[in-house]
């Protein structure tokens, strides 16, 4: 199903206190303080060689971008390297960490910070091949605005007259958008009690956290629903499998919560299955604060950490990492194959029809998958990065969601299976 929303013109805004002041550096929270940016030139021009398996993802970056391979490793061969410098400094400094970026095509980058900018930020951004600009006193930290998303989704598509909802943040500016659509046809007066009912609750003073809420006339947005992760799941509809992973020394394969509504089992095939299949039974799944997953025992089949990147093609699993803005990023799906395209925000919620909510989506550029897609892996490298959820349209623009993988642990007590 694609998205479409028709938006009405009744919004209400909360602003939570622009942050305003004189530009210092301030301790972290400080209320009257303005971003401070500080732009740290390379030491090196030269990014570390792309690992083997990066190499075949730039070779159909350039496919797609419609530019050379030469200049797809050029723009994008260095991103490795930019996304394990800002999980080092979300990993050591949570509560001040407020987000990355890879802008310009892969000319630069930039990562905030909710207070003063750390001194290793400095020299770990030098150590990249692109000038980094480094913003400090942004007055929230990426987890402090994602709480104040899921909280405000929450509200919002927990009330009783709102039928579907879809929202999230903008991480550059602290801006929480929600979109609802009224579960009955209202006139105008009642849709404007509705609204007012659904504005949002004032947070602490000096936070320039704001909340925009928004009546539509509908919102259209569905999942993608027609042992090596990758693999098919045929049940009572198709998904594809993402990941294996384990629970101490139990192991399974991982997908989305949606494919799992009325699928307590699945038969699982692996590419070259020539008709032979293993049933696999749900194992846990979780559908709110952190996303769209869940998974399944291995049925008689050894979970392996492999995955299908590509028809009949597999790669080992090294890492599971959290996805940045601006990074290029592939998915594997049953119906649509290998393909690649670019991480758009993090932070996104939405409400399917006859779904649960689900909230901690990455949005990516386009939405470039199809129905039986739903629960593949989004990849780069030997890196793993998510489940396909679904779609949502942002910015006039229908955009693929996935459940950034790294969120397993704290919902539902897995982690995805290393070699």
């Amino acid at each position: 199903m694609r998205i479409r929303a028709a938006l009405t013109s009744l919004v209400m805004t909360v602003s939570l206190v622009s942050a305003t002041g004189p530009v210092t550096l301030a301790a972290p929270g400080t209320p009257g303080t303005k971003p401070v940016i500080v732009t740290v030139q390379p030491a090196r021009t030269r990014p570390a060689k792309p690992a083997p398996a990066e190499l075949e993802d730039l070779k159909l970056v350039a496919q797609s971008d419609g530019i050379s391979f030469k200049e797809a490793v050029r723009r994008w061969g260095w991103q490795n390297s930019f996304v394990n410098v800002a999980d080092k400094l979300q990993a050591k400094h949570p509560g001040s960490y407020s987000g990355s970026e890879i802008t310009g095509e892969g000319s630069g980058a930039w990562i905030g910070f909710k207070g003063p900018i750390p001194p290793e930020a400095i020299t770990l951004a030098r150590t990249l091949p692109v000038p980094v600009r480094l913003i400090g006193n942004k007055g929230f930290s990426e987890k402090e605005l994602n709480d104040a998303t899921v909280n405000n989704f929450s509200r919002v598509a927990d009330h009783a007259d709102v039928g579907t909802a879809e929202g999230g943040y903008e991480i550059t500016s602290g801006a929480i958008n929600i979109s609802a659509a009224p579960r009955t046809p209202l006139d105008k007066p009642g849709r404007r009690r509705l609204l007012s009912r659904l504005q949002p609750v004032r947070s602490r003073i000096g936070s320039p956290i704001t909340v925009n809420v928004t009546l539509t006339d509908k919102v259209e947005a569905g999942p993608k629903i027609n042992m090596y992760g990758g693999g098919f799941l045929n049940g009572n509809g198709a998904c594809t499998a993402a990941f294996t992973v384990r629970k101490g020394r139990t192991l399974g394969i991982a997908t989305a919560h949606h494919c799992a509504s009325g699928n307590s089992r699945f038969q699982f095939y692996n590419h070259n299955h020539q008709g032979r299949s293993t049933t696999i039974s749900l194992r846990g799944s979780h559908g709110g604060r952190y996303g769209d997953m869940a998974w399944y025992s291995p049925g008689r089949y050894k979970a392996v950490p492999w995955f299908y990147y590509a028809p009949n093609k597999t790669r080992k699993v090294n890492l599971y990492k959290w996805p940045k803005s601006g990074q290029k990023i592939c998915n594997y799906g049953r119906t649509t194959n290998a393909k690649c395209t670019k991480v758009y925000k993090n932070g996104q919620c939405i409400k399917y029809p006859g779904l649960p909510k689900y909230c901690g989506l990455t949005a990516v550029t386009n939405a470039p998958t199809r129905k039986g897609d739903s629960g593949g892996p989004w990849y780069w490298g030997n890196d793993a990065y998510g489940i396909l959820s679904g779609e949502k349209r942002i910015n006039l623009k229908s955009r693929d969601l996935f459940t950034p993988v790294a969120g397993m642990y704290e919902a539902m007590g897995v982690s995805v299976y290393l070699s």
